[in-house]
C-alpha cells in the first residue's frame, strides 16, 4: 500500500506540475523603463554651423603684362567669365601678390610698400564684369618685378543672396578664425591647393 501512495502522490505531483506549466494567460502590460545607466548624462545637441561653399574657386597663378613699366600707373586686366553681375553684387574676389614667384613672400591685395630709394608703391585691384583689373601707384617711375604673379579667388554667394552677402561672407570668415590677408589660413580653409 505504501508503493500505491508514493505512486498516487507521484503521479498528483505530476499532474500539478503539468497544470502549472501549460496554464496560459494574457501578457500583461510593459514595465516602466529603468533609469539611466551610470555613464553620464546625456549633453545637449550642438549648433547648426554655417552652410558651407563648394563653389570656391582660385585662379592659378598669372605672370602679369603691365600696360607700363618704369612709371607711375600701370595696370593689367585679366578675363575670367566666373564675374557676372551677380558675382560682383553677391560674392567676394580676395587678390594676391608673390612677388618672388616662388611662393615665399605671398601678400594680399591692396599692399603698399616702400622701396629703399623712397618710392612708395601700391597695389591693388578692382573687378568689372568679366574681368579683374590690377593697378599699380608709385611716387617715382617703378617697374614691377619681372618674376611677381597674381592670383585670385572667387568666394560666390551661397544660399539666399542679397546686397550684404558680401559682408556676410567676410563677416563668417572672421568668425571662424580665417585672416583674409593671410593666403595659406584662406586656402586651408576651402581647400584649395596652394
Amino acid at each position: 500500500m505504501k508503493t500505491t501512495i508514493s505512486k498516487l502522490m507521484y503521479v498528483i505531483l505530476l499532474a500539478v506540475i503539468t497544470a502549472f506549466v501549460s496554464c496560459k494567460g494574457e501578457i500583461g502590460p510593459a514595465g516602466p523603463a529603468g533609469a539611466d545607466g551610470t555613464n553620464g548624462i546625456d549633453g545637449t545637441d550642438g549648433s547648426d554651423g554655417t552652410d558651407g561653399n563648394a563653389n570656391v574657386t582660385a585662379s592659378a597663378w598669372i605672370t602679369p603684362v603691365w600696360s607700363a613699366t618704369n612709371a607711375t600707373f600701370g595696370e593689367f586686366d585679366y578675363t575670367d567669365a566666373a564675374i557676372t553681375a551677380d558675382f560682383m553684387n553677391t560674392g567676394v574676389l580676395l587678390s594676391y601678390i608673390d612677388f618672388t614667384g616662388l611662393g615665399q613672400i605671398i601678400y594680399a591685395l591692396p599692399f603698399t610698400f616702400g622701396e629703399n630709394n623712397g618710392n612708395t608703391v601700391s597695389f591693388n585691384f578692382d573687378m568689372k564684369a568679366g574681368t579683374v583689373n590690377w593697378q599699380y601707384f608709385a611716387d617715382a617711375n617703378y617697374t614691377p618685378n619681372a618674376g611677381s604673379k597674381l592670383r585670385y579667388v572667387l568666394i560666390p554667394a551661397s544660399g539666399n543672396k542679397s546686397a550684404n552677402s558680401h559682408q556676410e561672407i567676410l563677416y563668417n570668415l572672421d568668425r571662424v578664425g580665417v585672416d583674409i590677408n593671410n593666403y595659406y589660413q584662406v586656402m586651408d580653409y576651402y581647400g584649395l591647393k596652394y
